[in-house]
């Protein structure tokens, strides 16, 4: 039989991303085939060290349950494979929150092979030694969206606890909570929670509808206000009111963060959290410029409903039109004098030029304007290009927002404006050759082969 030493399994371990403490003797050789089970739980840390998932193999007396008992819908809780998984559900995450700092807190995860899956997933806060950290149960098999909510919430008290130094754990409203995690889901579809056992997810070549399993819901209901989504859902529910809830948190969630300036608002929201009983205050100030007033908010979220109701797949604009809409946007027209006794006429100008060329303050209203057409276009476009026409709204609002701003980066404003210009020409530049591949594959298609004569 065929061996490998142990210095080849380490490596094999840390390229999928799992730390291995202490369950493989130096100087021993494994066989590849069949892989001996170890009886007791084993600690396995991730790749960023955040996580540490302690659990036994599949098919141990302790561990989770073999493949071939794991229920319909519902994914196996191997441990070396579960901590890669909280990864992704982490950079997923923040990525939609537009985060970058760094963690603090540790999150614990144990799998308890022989518990029920329908038992619930709490997450327990500790505050030791002047730091908090987190720990969670799970059963040996889990639905997905069950997971995801669990490593959300974890996710989600550990940014809002990073900067809290007393004793008093931060409240998560479940809107959000719930809003962010189907979100995800959605968005991601199964390549968050790959099958375990093989970790193989279909590639997608084009970005998926996250808002289609919504709309079947959604359509024909009547709205939920934001008051009744902040007082939350209760436990013993009908699962059609749960699905109601859940897709209308998804959609709010992801309104509030397409908002000028959402993203940020939103990790405020997290930040200041544990200085209220009530989330609901939190959300006003950290939303403040969007929402002087509940009354305004309550407007906005009920006009977000009533254009996501009477807008279907089939309403879209079509790839070809959406391309001409995001040319258009992208060249701003300015006024130019041709000669110095002339009236100033209009040309178009690309956005990316104007940055470059002109003072902040001339070109600032143009994209400010661009921004606003992006997101229009953004909800009406095909799903292949929703992604595209995203980035391009973020590298402006990114590039705005560091306009107005100055940071520390740096030893003065102007210093500070040269390095977000120069960002962002290069963003632009980037997104120009995606949008210019997406113009040539449809050419291609409109365009026959010609025929050997």
């Amino acid at each position: 039989m065929r061996v490998l030493p142990i210095n080849v399994w380490r490596v094999l371990a840390l390229l999928g991303g799992v730390f291995f403490h202490h369950t493989l003797v130096q100087g021993q050789d494994l066989p590849i085939r069949p892989l001996r089970v170890m009886p007791g739980p084993r600690a396995y840390e991730s790749r960023t060290l955040q996580f540490t998932v302690i659990g036994a193999m599949p098919g141990s007396a302790l561990g989770p349950p073999t493949q071939s008992l794991i229920l319909t819908n519902h994914v196996q809780m191997d441990p070396t494979l579960l901590v890669i998984v909280c990864e992704r559900v982490k950079t997923e995450l923040l990525q939609l929150l537009g985060s970058s700092e760094p963690w603090s807190g540790r999150i614990l995860i144990t799998v308890q092979g022989d518990a029920f899956p329908t038992e619930a997933v709490h997450v327990q806060a500790q505050w030791n030694a002047g730091r908090w950290s987190y720990r969670l149960v799970v059963p040996g098999q889990l639905e997905r969206p069950r997971l995801v909510r669990a490593l959300t919430r974890a996710l989600l008290l550990e940014i809002a606890n990073r900067e809290n130094p007393s004793q008093r754990v931060a409240e998560i409203p479940l809107w959000l909570e719930e809003g962010l995690a189907t979100h995800l889901l959605a968005a991601c579809g199964d390549d968050l929670v790959p099958e375990m056992r093989t970790m193989i997810s279909e590639t997608r070549l084009t970005y998926p509808d996250a808002f289609a399993e919504t709309r079947k819901i959604l359509r024909g209901q009547a709205p939920i206000s934001f008051a009744d989504l902040a007082m939350g859902i209760g436990d013993q529910v009908e699962p059609a009111a749960w699905e109601r809830f859940r897709r209308s948190t998804q959609l709010l969630v992801a309104e509030l963060l397409n908002l000028p300036d959402g993203k940020l608002a939103m990790r405020q929201f997290l930040r200041q959290l544990p200085g209220y009983l009530n989330s609901q205050l939190a959300f006003e100030r950290a939303f403040a410029a969007d929402f002087p007033s509940l009354l305004d908010l309550e407007k906005w979220w009920a006009v977000v409903w009533m254009n996501f109701a009477g807008r279907e797949q089939h309403m879209r604009l079509s790839r070809d039109r959406s391309l001409d809409q995001l040319d258009e946007i992208m060249a701003a027209p300015i006024a130019v004098r041709r000669g110095t006794n002339s009236v100033p006429g209009r040309k178009d100008l690309p956005l990316r030029e104007l940055i470059a060329n002109t003072d902040f303050a001339q070109h600032q209203p143009a994209i400010v304007q661009a921004t606003v057409q992006l997101q229009i276009l953004q909800h009406n476009t095909p799903v292949e290009l929703t992604r595209l026409i995203g980035d391009y709204r973020e590298a402006l609002l990114v590039y705005l927002r560091r306009r107005t701003e100055f940071t520390p980066k740096s030893s003065s404003r102007s210093a500070d404006a040269k390095i977000a210009t120069k960002d962002v020409i290069a963003k632009l530049d980037l997104l120009d050759v995606i949008r210019g591949d997406f113009q040539r594959v449809d050419a291609a298609i409109v365009t026959p082969p010609q025929s050997a004569d």
